[in-house]
């Protein structure tokens, strides 16, 4: 049975001093094959959330 989660990050992709790795860690949830990715939200950490996708 798969784990079922909800991803809540701020994904810094592509911003100049931004951090990918959580862009990284979506990508590697989205291809395991334990889990199951119910929804993905943008919140403001390292960028503003306008920015974070």
């Amino acid at each position: 049975m798969k784990k079922k989660i909800i991803i809540d990050t701020d994904p810094a992709m592509g911003t100049k001093g931004g951090d990918p790795e959580d862009s990284f860690a979506i990508m590697m949830a989205l291809n395991s094959p334990e889990l199951e990715i119910l929804g993905i939200t943008s919140v403001q950490g390292n960028v503003p959330v306008e920015r974070g996708y």
